[in-house]
Protein backbone atom coordinates (compact mmCIF):
# COMPACT_ATOMS: atom_id res chain seq x y z
CA UNK A 1 0.00 0.00 0.00
CA UNK A 2 1.25 3.47 -0.94
CA UNK A 3 1.79 5.76 2.01
CA UNK A 4 0.68 9.12 1.90
CA UNK A 5 2.12 12.15 3.78
CA UNK A 6 -0.72 13.61 5.97
CA UNK A 7 -1.93 17.39 5.71
CA UNK A 8 0.74 19.91 6.56
CA UNK A 9 -0.41 21.29 9.83
CA UNK A 10 -0.51 24.79 10.84
CA UNK A 11 2.64 26.13 13.09
CA UNK A 12 0.58 28.49 14.47
CA UNK A 13 -2.82 29.03 14.65
CA UNK A 14 -4.91 31.53 16.24
CA UNK A 15 -7.08 31.35 19.76
CA UNK A 16 -5.68 27.31 19.41
CA UNK A 17 -5.35 26.07 22.85
CA UNK A 18 -2.58 23.66 24.00
CA UNK A 19 -5.35 21.08 24.44
CA UNK A 20 -8.66 21.48 22.33
CA UNK A 21 -9.44 17.73 21.94
CA UNK A 22 -13.31 18.01 21.97
CA UNK A 23 -13.61 14.85 24.50
CA UNK A 24 -11.27 12.71 22.20
CA UNK A 25 -7.64 11.83 23.67
CA UNK A 26 -5.39 14.63 24.12
CA UNK A 27 -3.18 15.27 21.35
CA UNK A 28 -1.43 18.49 21.83
CA UNK A 29 -0.20 20.12 18.85
CA UNK A 30 3.74 19.86 18.21
CA UNK A 31 5.59 22.28 19.76
CA UNK A 32 6.75 25.39 16.72
CA UNK A 33 10.00 26.18 16.13
CA UNK A 34 11.66 29.22 17.54
CA UNK A 35 12.41 31.01 14.51
CA UNK A 36 10.80 30.66 11.07
CA UNK A 37 12.92 32.07 8.08
CA UNK A 38 10.51 31.75 5.24
CA UNK A 39 6.53 30.65 4.72
CA UNK A 40 3.51 32.43 4.75
CA UNK A 41 1.22 34.23 7.14
CA UNK A 42 -2.20 34.48 6.60
CA UNK A 43 -5.48 36.41 8.05
CA UNK A 44 -8.90 36.09 7.08
CA UNK A 45 -10.82 39.24 7.51
CA UNK A 46 -14.80 39.97 7.84
CA UNK A 47 -15.37 42.61 4.69
CA UNK A 48 -16.07 45.30 4.28
CA UNK A 49 -13.49 46.77 6.20
CA UNK A 50 -15.17 50.87 6.11
CA UNK A 51 -12.65 52.79 8.29
CA UNK A 52 -9.00 52.46 9.31
CA UNK A 53 -8.09 50.20 11.54
CA UNK A 54 -5.43 48.50 13.52
CA UNK A 55 -6.11 45.10 12.72
CA UNK A 56 -3.64 43.12 14.86
CA UNK A 57 -0.57 44.61 17.33
CA UNK A 58 1.66 42.71 19.49
CA UNK A 59 4.01 44.25 20.84
CA UNK A 60 6.98 43.11 23.28
CA UNK A 61 10.08 44.15 25.53
CA UNK A 62 11.43 40.59 26.73
CA UNK A 63 14.50 40.29 25.30
CA UNK A 64 14.40 43.06 23.03
CA UNK A 65 11.95 45.18 21.36
CA UNK A 66 9.47 43.45 18.92
CA UNK A 67 6.09 44.59 17.29
CA UNK A 68 3.75 42.72 14.46
CA UNK A 69 1.58 45.18 13.61
CA UNK A 70 -1.54 45.14 10.59
CA UNK A 71 -2.97 47.96 9.53
CA UNK A 72 -5.52 49.04 6.94
CA UNK A 73 -6.43 52.14 5.48
CA UNK A 74 -9.52 52.19 3.00
CA UNK A 75 -7.83 54.99 1.15
CA UNK A 76 -4.42 53.82 1.15
CA UNK A 77 -4.42 49.57 1.73
CA UNK A 78 -2.73 47.64 4.46
CA UNK A 79 0.63 47.92 6.22
CA UNK A 80 2.49 45.79 8.16
CA UNK A 81 5.02 46.77 10.57
CA UNK A 82 7.32 43.91 11.46
CA UNK A 83 10.40 44.83 14.07
CA UNK A 84 12.59 42.67 15.62
CA UNK A 85 15.38 44.88 17.81
CA UNK A 86 17.15 47.61 15.53
CA UNK A 87 15.74 45.86 12.55
CA UNK A 88 12.13 47.07 10.87
CA UNK A 89 10.50 45.28 8.06
CA UNK A 90 7.80 47.48 6.61
CA UNK A 91 5.24 45.58 3.89
CA UNK A 92 3.04 47.88 2.14
CA UNK A 93 0.18 46.77 -0.40
CA UNK A 94 -1.59 49.83 -2.08
CA UNK A 95 -5.37 49.68 -3.12
CA UNK A 96 -8.76 49.70 -2.36
CA UNK A 97 -11.02 47.22 -1.35
CA UNK A 98 -14.55 46.66 -3.31
CA UNK A 99 -17.21 47.28 -0.76
CA UNK A 100 -18.72 44.41 -0.04
CA UNK A 101 -20.02 41.83 2.36
CA UNK A 102 -17.47 38.41 2.45
CA UNK A 103 -14.74 37.10 3.54
CA UNK A 104 -11.36 38.23 2.73
CA UNK A 105 -7.30 36.52 2.89
CA UNK A 106 -4.49 38.36 3.23
CA UNK A 107 -1.40 36.50 2.68
CA UNK A 108 2.54 37.78 3.87
CA UNK A 109 4.67 35.01 2.04
CA UNK A 110 8.15 35.77 3.40
CA UNK A 111 11.80 34.40 2.27
CA UNK A 112 14.38 35.51 4.79
CA UNK A 113 17.77 34.08 3.75
CA UNK A 114 16.73 34.49 0.42
CA UNK A 115 15.71 37.93 1.06
CA UNK A 116 11.99 38.54 -0.86
CA UNK A 117 8.33 38.87 0.29
CA UNK A 118 4.96 39.16 -1.36
CA UNK A 119 2.28 40.23 -0.30
CA UNK A 120 -1.46 39.30 -1.24
CA UNK A 121 -5.80 40.34 -0.95
CA UNK A 122 -7.87 38.19 -2.18
CA UNK A 123 -11.70 37.63 -2.07
CA UNK A 124 -13.03 34.12 -0.93
CA UNK A 125 -17.01 34.93 -2.05
CA UNK A 126 -19.00 36.56 -3.92
CA UNK A 127 -18.81 37.67 -7.56
CA UNK A 128 -15.24 38.87 -7.31
CA UNK A 129 -13.47 35.46 -5.68
CA UNK A 130 -10.08 34.39 -7.31
CA UNK A 131 -10.78 37.85 -9.09
CA UNK A 132 -9.49 41.45 -8.56
CA UNK A 133 -6.73 40.43 -6.27
CA UNK A 134 -4.03 42.92 -4.85
CA UNK A 135 -0.37 42.04 -4.47
CA UNK A 136 2.88 43.84 -3.48
CA UNK A 137 6.48 42.43 -3.49
CA UNK A 138 9.43 43.52 -1.54
CA UNK A 139 12.99 42.71 -0.58
CA UNK A 140 14.43 41.92 3.05
CA UNK A 141 11.70 40.44 4.86
CA UNK A 142 12.48 39.96 8.53
CA UNK A 143 12.29 36.17 9.80
CA UNK A 144 9.10 35.07 11.83
CA UNK A 145 8.87 33.88 15.60
CA UNK A 146 6.03 31.83 16.46
CA UNK A 147 5.96 33.14 19.91
CA UNK A 148 5.39 36.88 18.82
CA UNK A 149 2.46 35.29 16.58
CA UNK A 150 0.88 32.86 19.38
CA UNK A 151 1.11 36.63 21.45
CA UNK A 152 -1.36 37.77 19.01
CA UNK A 153 -3.59 35.39 21.19
CA UNK A 154 -3.04 36.70 24.61
CA UNK A 155 -3.73 39.50 26.82
CA UNK A 156 -3.32 42.35 25.74
CA UNK A 157 -2.93 41.84 22.23
CA UNK A 158 -6.25 39.54 22.17
CA UNK A 159 -8.11 42.42 23.54
CA UNK A 160 -6.82 44.87 20.55
CA UNK A 161 -7.30 43.00 18.36
CA UNK A 162 -10.23 44.41 15.40
CA UNK A 163 -13.41 42.56 15.17
CA UNK A 164 -12.78 42.04 11.43
CA UNK A 165 -10.21 39.25 12.39
CA UNK A 166 -11.71 36.07 11.83
CA UNK A 167 -8.78 33.94 12.28
CA UNK A 168 -4.47 33.87 11.36
CA UNK A 169 -1.95 31.41 10.64
CA UNK A 170 1.68 30.88 10.08
CA UNK A 171 2.59 28.27 8.30
CA UNK A 172 6.22 27.03 6.62
CA UNK A 173 5.50 26.66 3.25
CA UNK A 174 4.70 28.89 0.58
CA UNK A 175 1.07 27.79 -0.14
CA UNK A 176 -2.22 27.41 2.62
CA UNK A 177 -1.78 23.29 4.17
CA UNK A 178 -4.15 21.64 1.53
CA UNK A 179 -7.97 21.20 2.76
CA UNK A 180 -9.09 17.79 3.12
CA UNK A 181 -12.75 16.08 3.87
CA UNK A 182 -12.48 15.70 8.14
CA UNK A 183 -15.47 14.70 10.56
CA UNK A 184 -15.64 15.80 14.30
CA UNK A 185 -14.13 13.34 16.48
CA UNK A 186 -16.81 13.00 18.55
CA UNK A 187 -18.65 11.78 15.20
CA UNK A 188 -19.79 8.33 15.98
CA UNK A 189 -19.24 5.57 13.98
CA UNK A 190 -19.84 2.25 13.65
CA UNK A 191 -17.25 -0.58 13.90
CA UNK A 192 -16.95 -4.26 14.84
CA UNK A 193 -17.11 -3.31 18.31
CA UNK A 194 -20.06 -1.59 18.26
CA UNK A 195 -20.42 2.75 18.07
CA UNK A 196 -17.59 4.16 18.93
CA UNK A 197 -16.60 7.95 18.74
CA UNK A 198 -13.80 8.52 15.86
CA UNK A 199 -11.16 9.93 17.81
CA UNK A 200 -11.06 6.63 20.16
CA UNK A 201 -10.53 4.79 16.79
CA UNK A 202 -6.91 3.21 16.52
CA UNK A 203 -4.79 1.43 13.44
CA UNK A 204 -6.65 -1.82 12.42
CA UNK A 205 -10.22 -0.88 13.78
CA UNK A 206 -12.61 -2.57 11.83
CA UNK A 207 -14.95 0.09 10.08
CA UNK A 208 -18.47 -0.26 9.37
CA UNK A 209 -19.20 1.14 5.50
CA UNK A 210 -22.01 1.20 3.64
CA UNK A 211 -20.96 -0.30 0.64
CA UNK A 212 -17.84 -2.67 1.62
CA UNK A 213 -18.89 -4.15 4.73
CA UNK A 214 -16.05 -3.58 7.73
CA UNK A 215 -12.59 -2.11 6.39
CA UNK A 216 -9.73 -2.00 8.71
CA UNK A 217 -8.37 1.82 9.46
CA UNK A 218 -5.33 2.40 8.11
CA UNK A 219 -4.56 5.81 10.04
CA UNK A 220 -6.05 8.79 11.44
CA UNK A 221 -4.75 11.88 11.48
CA UNK A 222 -5.45 14.52 13.82
CA UNK A 223 -5.40 18.53 12.58
CA UNK A 224 -6.14 22.34 14.58
CA UNK A 225 -7.96 23.93 11.53
CA UNK A 226 -9.19 27.46 11.21
CA UNK A 227 -13.16 26.81 12.20
CA UNK A 228 -14.53 30.72 10.75
CA UNK A 229 -14.00 32.05 7.45
CA UNK A 230 -13.60 30.34 4.47
CA UNK A 231 -12.63 27.16 7.01
CA UNK A 232 -15.80 27.38 8.84
CA UNK A 233 -17.59 23.78 8.99
CA UNK A 234 -20.98 22.43 8.80
CA UNK A 235 -23.42 20.99 11.40
CA UNK A 236 -25.60 18.17 9.58
CA UNK A 237 -28.69 18.06 11.94
CA UNK A 238 -30.32 15.24 13.99
CA UNK A 239 -32.80 13.70 12.45
CA UNK A 240 -32.16 15.35 8.79
CA UNK A 241 -29.93 13.01 7.69
CA UNK A 242 -30.65 10.09 9.33
CA UNK A 243 -28.62 10.20 12.57
CA UNK A 244 -29.52 10.71 16.09
CA UNK A 245 -27.14 13.24 17.09
CA UNK A 246 -25.96 16.41 15.15
CA UNK A 247 -22.76 15.60 12.95
CA UNK A 248 -19.59 17.82 12.61
CA UNK A 249 -17.94 17.95 9.02
CA UNK A 250 -15.66 20.15 6.93
CA UNK A 251 -17.91 21.74 4.48
CA UNK A 252 -15.88 19.72 1.79
CA UNK A 253 -17.33 16.74 3.54
CA UNK A 254 -19.10 14.65 0.73
CA UNK A 255 -22.19 13.11 2.40
CA UNK A 256 -23.87 10.29 0.90
CA UNK A 257 -27.63 10.86 -0.16
CA UNK A 258 -30.50 8.38 -1.57
CA UNK A 259 -34.16 8.15 -1.55
CA UNK A 260 -36.90 8.37 -4.46
CA UNK A 261 -35.88 12.00 -5.07
CA UNK A 262 -32.35 11.27 -5.51
CA UNK A 263 -33.65 8.16 -8.13
CA UNK A 264 -36.02 10.62 -10.09
CA UNK A 265 -33.77 13.09 -10.60
CA UNK A 266 -30.81 11.25 -11.49
CA UNK A 267 -31.53 7.85 -11.85
CA UNK A 268 -28.99 6.45 -9.55
CA UNK A 269 -29.42 4.59 -6.06
CA UNK A 270 -27.23 7.06 -4.06
CA UNK A 271 -25.17 10.33 -4.84
CA UNK A 272 -22.55 12.36 -2.89
CA UNK A 273 -23.03 15.81 -1.82
CA UNK A 274 -20.37 18.22 -0.14
CA UNK A 275 -21.43 19.47 2.97
CA UNK A 276 -21.48 23.15 2.13
CA UNK A 277 -24.39 22.52 -0.33
CA UNK A 278 -26.60 21.35 1.57
CA UNK A 279 -26.25 24.37 4.39
CA UNK A 280 -30.05 26.14 4.36
CA UNK A 281 -30.28 26.96 7.85
CA UNK A 282 -32.45 24.20 8.87
CA UNK A 283 -31.24 20.53 8.02
CA UNK A 284 -27.70 22.02 7.44
CA UNK A 285 -25.81 24.84 9.19
CA UNK A 286 -23.22 26.91 8.99
CA UNK A 287 -20.61 26.20 12.07
CA UNK A 288 -19.57 29.73 13.56
CA UNK A 289 -19.13 29.37 17.05
CA UNK A 290 -16.00 28.61 17.57
CA UNK A 291 -11.94 29.62 16.55
CA UNK A 292 -10.74 26.47 15.85
CA UNK A 293 -12.08 22.85 15.38
CA UNK A 294 -9.78 19.56 16.49
CA UNK A 295 -10.62 17.33 13.85
CA UNK A 296 -9.84 14.33 12.32
CA UNK A 297 -8.53 12.53 8.48
CA UNK A 298 -9.44 8.91 8.40
CA UNK A 299 -8.13 6.63 5.47
CA UNK A 300 -8.34 3.43 4.27
CA UNK A 301 -6.95 1.56 1.70
CA UNK A 302 -10.01 2.74 -0.58
CA UNK A 303 -12.35 4.71 -0.71
CA UNK A 304 -15.47 4.05 1.44
CA UNK A 305 -18.80 5.34 3.07
CA UNK A 306 -18.37 4.95 6.66
CA UNK A 307 -21.73 5.16 8.53
CA UNK A 308 -21.49 8.03 11.16
CA UNK A 309 -24.97 7.23 12.84
CA UNK A 310 -26.64 6.35 10.08
CA UNK A 311 -25.26 9.21 8.12
CA UNK A 312 -23.04 7.86 5.45
CA UNK A 313 -19.99 10.04 5.05
CA UNK A 314 -17.47 9.42 1.89
CA UNK A 315 -13.74 8.73 3.17
CA UNK A 316 -11.34 8.68 0.34
CA UNK A 317 -8.44 10.92 -0.66
CA UNK A 318 -8.05 13.49 -3.20
CA UNK A 319 -6.44 11.48 -5.64
CA UNK A 320 -9.32 8.25 -5.47
CA UNK A 321 -11.79 8.17 -7.57
CA UNK A 322 -15.03 8.51 -5.53
CA UNK A 323 -17.61 5.22 -5.49
CA UNK A 324 -20.59 7.50 -6.50
CA UNK A 325 -21.68 10.22 -9.00
CA UNK A 326 -20.61 13.82 -6.77
CA UNK A 327 -23.37 16.25 -7.72
CA UNK A 328 -22.65 20.02 -9.15
CA UNK A 329 -23.88 22.71 -7.41
CA UNK A 330 -27.06 23.16 -9.57
CA UNK A 331 -28.37 19.73 -8.76
CA UNK A 332 -27.53 20.43 -5.05
CA UNK A 333 -30.23 23.18 -5.02
CA UNK A 334 -32.96 21.23 -7.39
CA UNK A 335 -32.41 18.01 -5.10
CA UNK A 336 -32.88 20.16 -1.82
CA UNK A 337 -35.84 21.80 -3.77
CA UNK A 338 -37.84 18.61 -4.22
CA UNK A 339 -36.63 17.15 -0.63
CA UNK A 340 -37.68 20.25 1.16
CA UNK A 341 -41.11 19.62 -0.84
CA UNK A 342 -41.71 16.05 0.24
CA UNK A 343 -41.07 17.42 3.72
CA UNK A 344 -38.01 15.35 4.62
CA UNK A 345 -34.10 14.41 4.07
CA UNK A 346 -32.92 10.91 3.21
CA UNK A 347 -29.32 9.36 3.35
CA UNK A 348 -28.39 5.55 2.76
Amino acid sequence: MTRHRPPEQWLVLSDRAPDDSDGAPSQAPAPSPEIVESGMFVVELALPLEEPAVLLDFHSQEGWPRTFTLFHDPSAGFVLIHRQGQSVARHMLPGTLVHQAGTGRLSLRFNAPGRVWDMQFEYLDGARAGKDCLLSHGQNPLPIRPDDLHGLSRQPARSARHGAVLWFGLTSGGTLPARAPWIGQRTPLETGRGMVLAGHLKQGDLVATADGGLMPLRRSTRLDLPACGSFAPVILRAPYFGTSTDLLVASDQRVGLSGPEVEYLFGEDEVLVEAGALVDGRSALAEKRRAVASVLILEFDHPALVIADGCPLLVARADQTPPHRMLQGYEVLTLMALMGRAGHRRSA
